[in-house]
């Protein structure tokens, strides 16, 4: 069919006559998120142009081989082919090129092989890459197929392929055809794959209506040019993914494709005769993008505009529209032609872009390493602020010079190897550069830095032309690591550094001359410990100690005996596990500490007969010590023992007074009846009734009868208080009185009753004793000691309370032991005095209060019955002293746990 005349239009990069220089162009780095943005416009952009162009002129092959060099460029590839699938049916599947660059190299994919994912059970099976091109569904990306070496291959003649992409693309389920390319730096992804799906639907839309455009001219040569080229753009317009909106010249909606249903919900029905701001306006449409539009409409003329439109059901969208006036043979404006594309996914890409671009930016300007750029052709170093905060220069030297690096920063003793280094990364030798060494501050100072740099920018010759790299400050790592080899250097042993297998890795030896290994150096390192006959005593230890610290053991040690002329010397060995599949042993010299034990040994043989002497001493003297302490307590009693005498004493005293008095009385009665017996004779005379009436008035006066009927009773009382004198004498005479060597039977609740009794007086006006005593069997022990420390608890928890508060003292049996608990509530104890409660001669009362023995002689008669002391206390929360003391059995003899 055809064409009007097209305007002239350039040439496809990839028709250039420079083209086939494309391979050895300088290559750039994976483009920046802002690149991206750049690259999806531009290839946006290309895409619209090529369906308005289609539309157009409707030639396609130039629009393919042009968005094909655009597709080479903006993914760096570079070989590439956009081919259209043939299949007829009498003839096998076919790739018909339509855009190829550099040359026809279609065919030459069958000179490459590819692995197939194997069936269940099968083997992997190897196909052309042609056919992996024909039978690719999806996307798929490879990594260097196998060129096939056979004479006349047509691959022979093409560069090696690796990373090669098949991209399929279909129209309404169809496969239409491949868009290949290959030789990107780096290879092929999914990023990648979704920034190329507009380029597949674009080449799907073109090769499907070229293939209906072909057939319709086919079918109507008969018809005009314009009509032909209306038809065209009505299937294009009918078929696209994107939405086509065909208005007359005032911008009412005559026709509507299907890609604008499936865009904005509206049907062609709903959107015919109406403008298209009705139906797709919202809230958040841009005023300004209305008004742009507005004004291009009314001057005649097309317009490119991103806005946010809003479907039938509401859901805002963002969407990308390019409308192009459509004019009559004599130029007047009949129609607008608008394509419409959904672009609300590549917006949230941009938006997330940006977002990644702030935190990627945030993430530099809060990272404590230097930044720095170096362009190798003109020695200009950029550098970050982080760099020049590292050594103390102004923020405003954010460029400089390779050569002012050179001459005032770098260290001159480590620029010599820094250079090499760089200068092996140059040439290819090593992936990066990377070198600790030290930097000159502004100050004066030195600081330690690891430098980490890579080339990222070459000439089409392989040229370095750029390098990138960070400085991070080690100053504190590398002052550590001379603080742990001084450190180590000050150890005087020997340290082996050895495998888990017993192969000696490092070694240091002794600062002790006289300590040399038993090897050379050269002649165990590299070695294992058990193919060293001279070794031979450290095979099985050595064995044992790597077990076990294999098996979570800290540390292991063992020791052995060396013969040497000078005589035996003895070793220690410590080792300890030191990181994945290594052991540290520190070997040290012990001979001196070995003859200074012996020596020891010696002479606790001597000490432990000079203490059994000195023991029985101190038995001795510890029973005068506990007497001592006895006639100590009674000081505290005399107080006591006095009230106790007064109070008896006091009433008996007041009774014979009064039996004084009566006898008096008595006296006098009996005197005055003498004289009345001696006055009446045998017959009394006439007086005698005064005398007897004198004698009933001082009857009556002096209540002589209740006198004497109250005499029994004072006797009585005088005689109580007599009693209870002698029992307490008793009592204290139990008390004091020294016993014999020999343990008896006692009641322990008699004792402490006993006890209670003498205290009375010091419980009266401080506390109130709460006693709860269990049947106990007798004990074997000797009641006085034991009465000794029960007097010494009870007083300490009296003295402890400070106002009015309890005092409980509870006697049970608790298995085998008698356990006797006395508490307090008074101000407690903290761990500092826990500690120190039972040490000789401390005392928590003032000076010249308390001779601080008590508790410790509590403590050894207690040690002395076999039992155990125990306390119980806080601050604040009282104190509870508890007394186990164990029972023996009758059949012990005599003497049981004493003798």
């Amino acid at each position: 069919m055809s064409k009007k005349k097209q305007p002239q239009r350039k040439t496809s990069p990839a028709r250039k006559k420079g083209a086939s220089s494309r391979r050895a162009s300088p290559r750039k780095t994976t483009p920046s998120l802002p690149d991206r943005l750049a690259a999806t416009q531009r290839m946006l952009q290309a895409l619209t142009q090529a369906h308005a162009e289609f539309i157009v002129w409707g030639e396609h092959r130039a629009l393919l081989q042009r968005l094909l060099a655009l597709a080479l460029e903006l993914t760096q590839s570079d070989l590439g082919f956009i081919g259209e699938m043939v299949s007829a049916p009498d003839s096998a599947p076919a790739l018909r090129p339509h855009a190829i660059f550099p040359l026809d190299w279609s065919e030459a994919l069958r000179g490459y092989t590819v692995s197939k994912r194997p069936a269940a059970g099968g083997q992997r099976a190897t196909v052309t890459l042609f056919d992996a091109v024909l039978g690719a569904e999806e996307p798929l990306w490879l990594k260097a197929p196998a060129r096939i070496l056979v004479e006349g291959n047509p691959a022979a003649n093409l560069p090696d392929l690796n990373h090669f992409l098949v991209l399929p693309f279909a129209v309404a389920d169809k496969p239409v055809g491949r868009v290949v390319l290959t030789n990107r730096p780096g290879g092929y992804d999914a990023t990648l794959i979704e920034f190329l799906q507009p380029l597949l639907t674009t080449c799907g839309t073109l090769l499907h209506a070229w293939r209906n455009d072909e057939h319709h001219r086919r079918a109507e040569q008969t018809l005009q040019a314009q009509q032909q080229q209306m038809k065209k753009l009505a299937l294009v317009a009918a078929r696209t993914h994107n939405a086509v909106i065909i208005t007359d010249a005032a911008g009412v909606i005559e026709w509507v494709n299907e890609g604008f249903t499936r865009i904005t919900g509206y049907t062609a029905e709903e959107a015919l005769h109406r403008r298209p701001h009705e139906l797709l306006y919202g809230p958040g449409t841009d005023p300004a993008v209305i008004s742009a539009i507005h004004q291009a409409i009314q001057r005649g003329e097309g317009a490119t505009f991103e806005m946010l439109n809003y479907r039938k059901d509401g859901e805002p969208f963002w969407n990308h529209s390019d409308i192009q006036p459509v004019r009559d043979e004599h130029g007047r404006l009949v129609q607008f032609v608008s394509i419409e594309s959904d672009v609300t996914a590549r917006r949230n890409l941009e938006h997330q872009v940006a977002q990644s671009a702030e935190r990627l930016q945030l993430a530099l300007e809060s990272t404590e390493d230097g930044l720095w750029d170096l362009d190798l052709l003109t020695g200009k170093l950029t550098v970050s602020p982080r760099w020049l905060d590292m050594l103390g220069h102004e923020e405003g030297l954010g460029e400089t010079s390779y050569r002012y690096w050179r001459e005032k920063i770098c260290h001159p003793e480590d620029l010599p190897e820094a250079e090499r280094r760089m200068s092996r990364h140059l040439q290819g030798h090593t992936p990066m550069y990377e070198f600790e060494h030290r930097l000159q501050l502004r100050s004066g100072a030195e600081m330690w830095v690891l430098s980490r740099g890579k080339v990222v920018s070459r000439n089409e010759q392989g040229r370095p032309l750029r390098v990138v790299g960070t400085n991070s400050n080690i100053t504190s790592r590398k002052q550590a690591e001379e603080r742990i080899r001084a450190f180590i250097r000050a150890i005087p042993d020997a340290i082996f550094r050895m495998k888990t297998d017993g192969t000696f890795v490092d070694f240091k030896p002794s600062v002790n001359v006289n300590d040399r290994p038993a090897l050379p150096p050269a002649e165990f390192l590299g070695r294992k410990i058990y193919d060293l006959p001279v070794l031979e005593i450290l095979f099985q230890p050595t064995r044992n100690a790597i077990q076990q610290l294999l098996q979570g053991s800290p540390v292991e040690i063992y020791e052995y005996p060396v013969e040497t002329p000078g005589g035996v010397v003895h070793y220690e060995s410590r080792l300890v596990y030191s990181g994945a599949d290594e052991v540290m042993s520190i070997v040290r010299n012990i001979t001196e500490r070995k003859v200074t034990e012996e020596n020891q040994r010696r002479q606790a043989e001597r000490l432990a007969a000079q203490v059994s002497q000195v023991t029985q001493e101190l038995e001795a003297r510890q029973a005068q010590l506990i007497q001592s302490e006895k006639l100590a307590s009674l000081g505290q009693m005399a107080a006591s023992i006095a009230h106790e005498l007064n109070n008896p004493v006091g009433y008996v005293s007041s009774n014979v007074s009064t039996l004084a008095t009566y006898a008096s009385l008595s006296r006098r009665l009996l005197e005055i009846a003498l004289r009345v017996e001696k006055a009446l004779g045998a017959q009394p005379p006439a007086p005698v009734a005064a005398l007897l009436e004198e004698a009933i008035t001082l009857r009556e006066q002096e209540h002589l009868d209740e006198h004497l009927s109250d005499l029994d009773e004072v006797l009585a009382d005088t005689r109580e208080g007599l009693a209870r004198i002698r029992e307490f004498v008793l009592n204290l005479k139990t008390f004091v009185r020294e016993e014999s060597d020999v343990p008896q039977l006692a009641d322990i609740n008699k004792g402490l009753r006993m006890t209670l009794r003498m205290l009375r007086h010091e419980f009266r006006d401080r506390c109130e004793v709460i006693c709860d005593f269990a049947p106990l069997p007798l004990l074997r022990c000797f009641p006085t000691q034991l009465n000794q420390v029960f007097m010494n608890l009870l007083l300490n928890a009296a003295q402890a309370i400070e106002q009015r508060g309890q005092i409980y003292v509870t006697a049970q049996q608790e298995e085998t032991d008698v356990v006797v608990r006395i508490r307090d509530t008074g101000r407690g104890m903290d761990a500092k005095t826990r500690a120190r409660i039972f040490t000789p001669f401390f005392t928590t009362k003032p000076a010249g209060q308390g001779t601080g023995l008590g508790l410790t002689i509590c403590d050894t008669i207690i040690r002395r019955h076999q039992g155990r002391i125990e306390v119980q206390s806080e601050p604040g929360q009282g104190t509870t002293f508890t007394v186990r003391l164990p029972l023996f059995d009758d059949d012990d003899d005599d003497e049981g746990p004493f003798h």
